[in-house]
């Protein structure tokens, strides 16, 4: 499991700025969160988006909406593959995507996006480095292995160790969840400071 941060900044909009009224949505994995409305052909919505990856060889959409009376219109639409996302500690300062108007499919997934638009969208994305994370998860698959080769186990004595092992994985497991929102707490923490 990896952590996806995104934080949706500003856009870049082409068209007299009375006429737009948008929000963001992002989509991955069966999730899909949305930005607050704002106006202006410069928006600012400075939204910070945590997301729990468990395929990092896909992708997420990133999609900019105008609001209407009625209907909603699609403005444009960014595929960004999962593999290049780096790593990061902290929140960085973005970059600038520019949006397209048609998405690429193979079959029926989507693999990305083509024909740009003439808006752009300031995007911060990364995966978390989670140190002491990724040091329990690494022993538990440890522990894991070596209750399941061990050569001294017998049929009677391996019962007790995976009741006890699975007790130990539930343990960790929760400990992650809190260190996970703790870094949630500490990032928005500082987002808002700035």
């Amino acid at each position: 499991m990896e952590l996806l941060c995104v934080k949706v900044k500003k856009g870049r909009l082409n068209g007299p700025a009375d006429t737009f009224n948008t929000y963001v949505v992002l989509k991955i994995q069966n999730l899909k969160s949305t930005t607050i409305n704002r106006k202006g052909s410069e928006p600012c919505w400075e939204q910070d988006f945590m997301f729990e990856i468990s395929d990092v060889e896909k992708g997420f959409m990133v999609e900019l909406w105008k609001k209407g009376l009625i209907w909603d219109k699609l403005l444009g639409t960014l595929w960004i593959p999962l593999t290049t996302v780096e790593y990061a500690t902290d929140e960085g300062s973005g970059a600038w995507w520019i949006l397209h108007s048609e998405v690429i499919k193979n079959g029926s997934e989507i693999c990305g996006t083509k024909t740009p638009t003439r808006h752009e969208i300031l995007l911060d994305v990364n995966f978390a480095i989670l140190n002491d994370l990724d040091r329990r998860s690494h022993y538990r698959r440890a522990s894991l292995q070596g209750a399941c080769h061990s050569p001294l186990d017998t049929c009677s004595s391996l019962s007790p160790m995976k009741s006890a092992l699975s007790m130990q994985e539930k343990e960790l497991s929760n400990k992650d969840q809190v260190y996970i929102s703790s870094l949630a707490k500490a990032r928005w923490t500082r987002a808002i400071q700035k």
